[in-house]
């Protein structure tokens, strides 16, 4: 088989060949150039030594002889050289080459859709090379578990809502139910659940493949928490849940006036859905340096500590039945937390354990 020439391997002995090649050639012209007149020197005949050999001039035999020994050990030399860099180079190309055909043999792997594929560590550059491609791979690996996670996800969430409208359809074609008002507020609401639960995944795909158009500007934020609160106030009063504005400075917030309405609300809701009869809720406002700190602080049940690592990720409920019972997506945190990232902030969540509540933080910059 005709070796590829374009390979590292190759074009690195054919690198070290030249190296040695150019050197042996520069030795030869300067030993050829300057030795007749050093040796010359060294036995004497050289101009202004009087007598000595030939009067001040070295016999041409000699002369002669001298050369061909010089040539015949320049050329000797030269083969030695080019031996010993060729074994070096093949020795110093398959060292080098190894870990880069592992890289890609596992590259091809991957792309396979083989993402556990690693290549073991090495020194060097070699090693940071191969530390960000396990890291991509295990990138790639963890982002298509998360698909999986997410058909399998939707899937699940789906199934409930048209089972029931599967089996409401089926009774009234069959006259097992009456049509009236009872069947179309079921049929209505497990459609609307089904409408909710497309419009958030829309949203949260919008949100994670940045292909949300936003437009940031300064917003007051004592305003804009005092709005919010007024939008949930009904809901709060109908599940007897105090709802109100804690500490709030005076101010500004850089952030898309919709989006960041749509964390609060989700954020809000989500309190006022898990807040028991009684249970107090508030709001908070203040700069945190460069960035503006909102935090909204409930009574509800707590979150244990694996709870709250998990809180965000899509359709994690930490209470399955009472999530469902409320009619939520289980993608409401997860679409909170990408709106308030790309807007350029970060959310997280506190809580002293179960039954202590729980408070979540959004942090923007500040304008």
């Amino acid at each position: 088989m005709r070796p590829d020439l374009g390979r590292i391997r190759w074009r690195l002995l054919a690198a070290n060949l030249a190296v040695a090649g150019a050197g042996v050639v520069a030795v030869a012209a300067g030993v050829w150039l300057a030795a007749p007149a050093a040796f010359e020197n060294a036995m004497g005949v050289g101009d202004g030594m009087g007598g000595g050999m030939g009067g001040g001039m070295m016999d041409p035999v000699l002369r002669t002889a001298f050369g061909d020994a010089i040539g015949t050990a320049l050329l000797l030399g030269l083969v030695a050289a080019v031996v010993v860099a060729a074994v070096i180079a093949v020795l110093l190309a398959a060292y080098i080459s190894r870990p880069l055909s592992a890289l890609a043999s596992a590259s091809r792997r991957v792309a396979d859709g083989h993402y556990a594929e690693r290549v073991p560590p090495a020194p060097g550059e070699f090693g940071e090379l191969a530390a960000s491609f396990n890291e991509m791979a295990a990138t790639l690996g963890a982002t298509e578990q998360r698909r999986l996670d997410l058909m399998g996800d939707v899937a699940h969430e789906l199934r409930t809502p048209i089972a029931s409208v599967r089996g409401y359809v089926e009774g009234l074609e069959a006259g097992v139910f009456e049509p009236g008002p009872e069947a179309w507020r079921i049929l209505g609401e497990q459609t609307s659940r089904l409408a909710h639960l497309v419009d958030d995944l829309a949203v949260l795909w919008r949100a994670e493949s940045r292909d949300l158009r936003l437009e940031p500007e300064a917003i007051d934020g004592p305003t804009l928490l005092a709005d919010a609160v007024e939008r949930h106030r009904p809901l709060a009063a109908e599940r007897s849940v105090n709802l109100d504005l804690g500490t709030v400075g005076p101010v500004a917030v850089r952030a898309d006036r919709t989006r960041i309405g749509q964390v609060l609300d989700n954020l809000i809701g989500n309190a006022i859905r898990y807040t028991p009869a009684g249970g107090h809720i508030a709001l908070g406002l203040a700069a945190a340096g460069p960035s503006v700190a909102i935090s909204v602080r409930d009574d509800g049940p707590g979150l244990a500590p694996e709870q709250a690592a998990r809180v965000f990720e899509r359709f994690y409920r930490a209470d399955p039945s009472r999530s469902r019972e409320a009619g939520g997506s289980g993608l409401g945190l997860t679409i909170t937390r990408s709106l308030v990232e790309a807007m350029g902030g970060t959310i997280a969540v506190t809580s002293e354990g179960p039954g202590r509540g729980a408070t979540f933080t959004v942090r923007l910059p500040g304008a």
